[in-house]
Order: structure tokens, then C-alpha cells, then sequence
């Protein structure tokens, strides 16, 4: 089976945050919780008369070599044949070893359950033919996802090596 990522076009997102809401309702992470599985970036560089403001929502990549997955001392962390990574909530013990070994910060530790948690791809969606929450709420549709991206594309300053574990993302302009 092929390999699922992000698509994410840089020029389309407005930064409205409707993404990081949606993965948040979809996901039972209620407002007042410090458990994001997506997140947005702004960036600002330049000066005047010419600043610029840049900004990208980012979440697991469902790298194709995940190092969360090869920290888990439990094998809690699972990888299915389309590529979606996900932990598993009985198995997790909190150690939050996944969370040191990502070199894109996004494994979170819930201190309500005591177990780490991120993005599942809206895993309970995709299974059933429908497109991820955050992808299907982005009224810039700068979220979008396919299969064999062409990762990583045009990513934004300061992401991680792609070498290092093969991210599924690729960012467009």
C-alpha cells in the first residue's frame, strides 16, 4: 500500500487556526487542555520597509522511518501499511521517550491520562473514506493529503533534516 502525508501550500494558509479547532474538537482536546496535535508557526523576518510574515501549520509528518516508534521501549508506537503512525493508549506507559527522540516536537504528554498522545491522521476518518478534520475544515485549503508526496518539498526555516527520518509532508508554494 502506498504511504500517506500532508500536502501544505505555505501561499494558501491565512493562519485563521480553523485547522488547530477542528483537530481539537475531532480529537476531544477541549480548548482549555495543553494537548495540541497541530499547532501553527509564525515566523517574521525582514525589516522595514519590507517586513515579512510567514506562517504554517505543522503536526506528525507519519515519517516513513519514525524515530518516535524506535524510541518506544513498549512497541506502543505502530505504523499500518498506509503509513499512519499511531500510539497505542494501552499500552503507552508515558515514559515519553517518542517525545525526546522526534525531531519535530510532536508527540504530547497529557498529564490528565498520563499516556502521550498526536496526531492519528483522523485515522477513524480516513477508514472510513472521509478527509482528516484539519484538512476538511482549512478554508484556504492549505491542508490537503495524498499518497507518496513528494516530500519535503519547499519546507520552512528551521525544519528538521528530512534525512533523518523521512517525513510525510510536502510543503508547496
Amino acid at each position: 500500500m502506498s504511504q500517506i502525508g500532508w500536502i501544505f501550500n505555505r501561499d494558501k494558509c491565512t493562519a485563521c487556526r480553523g485547522c488547530i479547532n477542528a483537530c481539537k474538537f475531532e480529537n476531544n482536546t477541549t480548548l482549555d487542555m495543553a494537548v495540541n496535535y497541530r499547532w501553527l508557526v509564525l515566523r517574521e523576518s525582514g525589516a522595514y520597509p519590507s517586513p515579512k510574515v510567514e506562517f504554517f501549520t505543522l503536526t506528525c509528518n507519519h515519517c516513513q522511518q519514525p524515530a518516535c516508534l524506535a524510541a518506544c521501549p513498549v512497541e506502543a508506537i505502530s505504523k499500518r501499511a498506509d503509513g499512519i503512525v499511531l500510539i497505542d493508549q494501552d499500552i503507552c506507559i508515558g515514559c515519553q521517550y517518542c517525545i525526546w527522540a522526534c525531531p519535530y516536537g510532536v508527540p504530547v504528554y497529557n498529564e490528565i491520562t498520563q499516556k502521550v498522545e498526536k496526531c492519528t491522521f483522523c485515522v477513524h476518518r480516513i477508514d472510513q473514506g472521509l478527509r482528516p478534520a484539519c484538512a476538511d475544515t482549512c478554508v484556504g485549503r492549505a491542508i490537503e493529503f495524498g499518497y507518496n508526496v513528494a516530500a519535503p518539498g519547499d519546507p520552512p526555516v528551521g525544519f528538521a533534516d528530512p534525512s533523518l527520518t523521512k517525513p510525510q509532508i510536502e510543503f508547496r508554494r
